[in-house]
């Protein structure tokens, strides 16, 4: 004869089974802390009832028997929890999930409920109290507990299907607001796209204009317009630069157009030092400050001068852009653009070339 051998279960099998365990009586005790207070609720009802009766039992009673009906719910209330998330209502499936297996699970919950309660009763009442049939306890547990009962298995999955319906409206909001920053993304990649050949051709331009004139001038055109190409590279794929980088860049284009105009045009620029550090998009002074120059100085014989200005409005970094000498001055006073913009913030320097 053989001798059997003993069987071992798996680890891992044993493992799950203890954290299965651990899980569920970490859930009793959450629900235990909400049932405390339908406990407390009850026991001081029935307290005063008998009061009002002028019969007065000991203190204690009272709480024994309203736990005997609420805290046996913290024991059913963690698979209670479990069908209302695994059966889920929704617009479409709520009045098949509504007969299966909410209306039987909650049949079922409240037999499960009527009989730990008589059980629970008929020990106590073996010790201490006069001692009643368990099917005596377990019947009346069923008659009088049953409408409560349903009420207790309502409550814990409509409180389930709020939060379900909580976390997808938050996950909803989140899924949109990653939408809306690629969208904001992409149109931004966009516009750089449509800014950077327009830049070139402009820049190639002056550069072809004063080949004649000052090789020098137009070699330092070059020269400039090789750093902006550069910069401009270096940055792709970027969506915020501090604005201290962004006005090194300016600089260079400033650069380019002041061989360009020689002394007709100068530049003055603005900025607090609390607001280098501020995020902003690339190439978003160029087109602003190239735009001052076409209505400005572009438009007639003279001098002008163009300022920028950044600085801090209610917490939010506000860039500005003035000609002195536009086109509409007389109209409209001194011109000038503007970009408001998110006050983000990384640490950054800004070091303006002669």
């Amino acid at each position: 004869m053989v001798p059997s051998r003993p069987v071992y279960r798996p680890v891992t099998d044993r493992v799950s089974q203890a954290s299965a365990l651990h899980v569920y009586l970490r859930q009793v005790a959450i629900s235990a802390v909400g049932w405390t207070a339908m406990v407390v609720l009850e026991a001081a009802q029935v307290l005063l009832t008998d009061a009002n009766h002028g019969i007065i039992l000991p203190l204690f009673h009272y709480f024994i028997w309203a736990a005997f009906n609420w805290y046996s719910w913290a024991l059913l209330t963690p698979f209670v929890v479990k069908i209302a998330r695994r059966y889920p209502f929704t617009w479409q499936n709520w009045a098949e999930r509504l007969l299966f297996p909410h209306v039987v699970a909650c049949v079922v919950f409240v037999i499960v409920h009527a009989i730990l309660r008589g059980i629970e009763g008929w020990i106590y009442t073996f010790y201490y109290e006069v001692h009643a049939s368990l099917f005596e306890l377990i019947a009346e547990s069923f008659e009088k507990q049953a409408m409560w009962s349903v009420l207790a298995y309502t409550a814990i999955v409509s409180i389930v299907a709020f939060l379900r319906l909580r976390d997808e409206v938050r996950a909803r909001e989140l899924q949109q607001a990653h939408l809306e920053t690629r969208l904001a993304s992409a149109e931004l990649e966009t516009l750089r796209m449509q800014i950077q050949p327009h830049f070139l051709f402009n820049t190639l331009q002056a550069a072809i204009a004063l080949v004649q004139e000052d090789p020098r001038a137009a070699e330092d055109v070059l020269l400039r317009l090789s750093e902006l190409l550069r910069i401009t590279l270096d940055q792709m794929g970027t969506d915020e630069i501090p604005l201290a980088r962004e006005l090194e860049f300016l600089d260079q284009y400033i650069g380019i157009q002041r061989q360009r105009f020689g002394d007709r045009l100068s530049f003055e620029i603005h900025a607090d030092s609390a607001v280098l550090d501020r995020l902003v998009p690339p190439l978003l002074l160029q087109p602003l400050v190239e735009n001052a120059i076409r209505h400005g100085i572009g438009k007639h014989k003279g001098t002008d001068t163009v300022e920028i200005f950044a600085r801090l409005e209610n917490g939010r970094l506000e860039l500005e852009v003035w000609n002195g000498n536009s086109v509409e001055r007389k109209q409209r006073g001194r011109r000038h653009q503007r970009a408001p913009l998110p006050a983000w913030s990384r640490p950054a320097q800004y070091q303006s070339a002669p």
